[in-house]
């Protein structure tokens, strides 16, 4: 195996900003940004990891970066018979990075999991379920003041590349994204888990 190149890399340009959560949950919904192409994993996360994220966002602390190949350009266009994207099916972005972030904002925008209603103000709250850790409150059970605040406060970073011109070009970009570091083992969380509780 070889690492050798036959030229120097060129740089990849990403052009992040943070994105309202509940915006990219309607463009999977609505197929545009096309969430499973066949590079990318299935849906792998547990409630508790969904639960998790929800509350990164209302204490509006980071949650990873994800990204998007935008396929609306002209490279895109050239390497598939210039066909548009929006009318092949294939969604105008592909997420190469950030899958189960963004399925969790179409599960939690569409109420189909709930998070406990402590963690808003009552004003924020209009409807509850009763559970053994107490009432939780689905997207659907905020006031519309709790949704607006949903709405404009809970984000993630999106990084956007335009230099994917194929499928074969996002496998790639998303090999190398997802290939470096290593990833948290069980025990490292659980140690976590363990301090945080102390």
């Amino acid at each position: 195996m070889t690492r050798q190149t036959v030229a120097p890399f060129d740089h990849v340009s990403l052009s992040p900003s943070y994105q309202s959560a509940r915006w990219l949950a309607r463009r999977i919904v609505e197929g545009e940004i096309d969430a499973n192409p066949p590079y990318q994993r299935g849906s792998v996360w547990t409630e508790d990891q969904r639960i998790a994220l929800v509350q990164t966002w209302l204490r509006g602390l980071p949650s990873g970066v994800v990204i998007l190949a935008d396929r609306c350009t002209r490279t895109w266009a050239a390497a598939n018979g210039n066909a548009d994207p929006s009318e092949t099916g294939k969604g105008m972005w592909a997420l190469v990075d950030g899958k189960q972030r963004l399925t969790t904002a179409v599960m939690w925008f569409g109420s189909e999991f709930a998070i406990p209603a402590s963690w808003f103000p009552a004003d924020h709250v209009d409807a509850t379920e009763d559970t053994e850790d107490g009432p939780y409150v689905r997207q659907s059970g905020l006031t519309p003041k709790g949704q607006r605040f949903m709405e404009r406060y809970c984000s993630l970073l999106v990084a956007e590349t335009k230099d994917c011109a194929t499928e074969a070009d996002e496998a790639a970009f998303y090999l190398l994204v997802n290939g470096g570091g290593t990833p948290q083992a069980d025990a490292d969380m659980t140690n976590a888990a363990r301090i945080a509780r102390a």
